[in-house]
């Protein structure tokens, strides 16, 4: 699967790790709409199918076609990883809509931060009217990782940054970039693949390719190295587990929408 890097450390938008649809990945969101909320002019909401061959995209207009979960679309429209929601009843990661919305017309924020946040700011508002999301937030003291720079060095090979030619390819037990890549990205893969915070702590500050494999089930006999053991061996980064307060999403109801 190969995916497009937006920019910075903060945020992320990808398919796959387990999402049902694209992703925001960045910092914690808002609980409620506000009062002068940003809104879609018209939105489609219809019951479909994980396997339903559609499209889905966010264009850089705000307009969201999408074959996905409600539990994917909170992520979005929060900006939150699966670590940070909690009190989702089953229903909101199994079954699957077809949504697609569109903004009213106007001017179109011209950096992709501010497009990112207008966007998430209508989901927040499609989730409360359609599906009656009523959330809040808590601060709960939970596992989290420090990347660090193991013992023998870094691994990782420095180079000049190519935004053309710019790929991240996630698949099964594998991590590639090409072009350039900050270590903030590898953070937030690595945060998705683990369902835990992971905070930067290499002090890295340059772009590298990445390279890594790894074993999705290291108990199976010649299976690979663990995520673990393959950031050491293969990139000299460390994974260390601690504990500290996260911000989580607690949904307090929800409901299946009125298909329209």
């Amino acid at each position: 699967m190969i995916c497009r890097a937006l920019h910075g450390t903060r945020s992320q938008l990808f398919t796959g790790l387990g999402a049902a649809a694209l992703v925001f990945i960045c910092g914690t969101g808002h609980s409620q709409p506000e009062a002068s909320a940003q809104k879609f002019e018209v939105a489609s909401i219809k019951s479909s199918r994980p396997d339903a061959k559609a499209p889905s995209d966010i264009s850089p207009s705000g307009t969201v076609s999408m074959n996905t979960t409600v539990k994917s679309l909170i992520f979005m429209a929060y900006q939150i990883q699966e670590y940070q929601i909690a009190g989702a009843p089953k229903w909101l990661d199994s079954e699957y809509y077809r949504v697609d919305a569109k903004p009213p017309a106007g001017p179109i924020p011209s950096e992709q931060r501010k497009r990112m946040d207008q966007t998430s700011e209508r989901l927040r508002f499609l989730l409360a009217e359609r599906f009656q999301l009523r959330a809040h937030h808590e601060t709960r003291n939970l596992q989290e990782y420090d990347l660090v720079v193991a013992k023998g060095g870094s691994k990782l090979k420095e180079m000049e940054r190519d935004t053309v030619n710019f790929k991240l390819s996630l698949g099964k037990g594998k991590i590639v970039t090409r072009g350039g890549a900050k270590i903030g990205m590898l953070v937030n893969v690595l945060a998705g693949a683990l369902h835990y915070p992971v905070v930067d702590k290499t002090g890295l500050d340059r772009y590298y390719d990445i390279q890594l494999n790894y074993s999705m089930d290291d108990s199976l006999p010649d299976a690979g190295p663990s995520l673990f053991a393959a950031l050491e061996e293969q990139l000299g980064l460390k994974l260390e587990a601690r504990k500290g307060p996260i911000d989580v999403l607690v949904i307090d109801h929800v409901e299946r929408p009125s298909e329209n």
